[in-house]
């Protein structure tokens, strides 16, 4: 039987994805213990953005920190903290923050963490996805 978990996010380490994109796994099954959904903090930096590209499943972004533009197909949304985005499977999106002095910071949200390319990565690296920042 899972026993409930406090996860905060500064203590779980950042998978570099590359130079201008960081995630960490902050809720899913191997953290819970269950099934879960799975959250990640993701954090593009200042004065870039993100390759974009498309899922088969439904994303979710819950705005944290910073304002830019959040592009699905041709349409671009401004976005700032405390806004959601919804983006439906085969949806070309993706993340510009190359107006932006500050860190862009959001949550994604999956229903399943298998959907989310980033926990294969994490893995792959890892051998596992979920890590604080006191291992290795």
């Amino acid at each position: 039987m899972a026993k409930g978990r406090l996860v905060n996010a500064n203590n779980v380490k950042p998978f570099v994805c590359d130079e201008t994109y960081s995630s960490k796994l902050l809720i899913g099954d191997e953290v819970a213990g269950c099934e879960v959904i799975n959250v990640n903090e993701g954090t593009l930096g200042a004065h870039q953005k993100t390759a974009g590209g498309t899922h088969e499943k439904t994303e979710i972004y819950y705005i944290v920190s910073g304002k830019g533009d959040v592009w699905l197909d041709e349409t671009c949304y401004h976005v700032v903290p405390g806004d959601f985005i919804i983006i439906p499977p085969g949806t070309f999106h993706y993340i510009d923050n190359t107006m932006s002095d500050e860190p862009f910071v959001l949550m994604t949200f999956w229903d399943r963490q298998e959907n989310n390319d980033v926990y294969f990565a994490r893995v792959k690296a890892w051998g596992k996805s979920f890590k604080t920042i006191d291992e290795d």
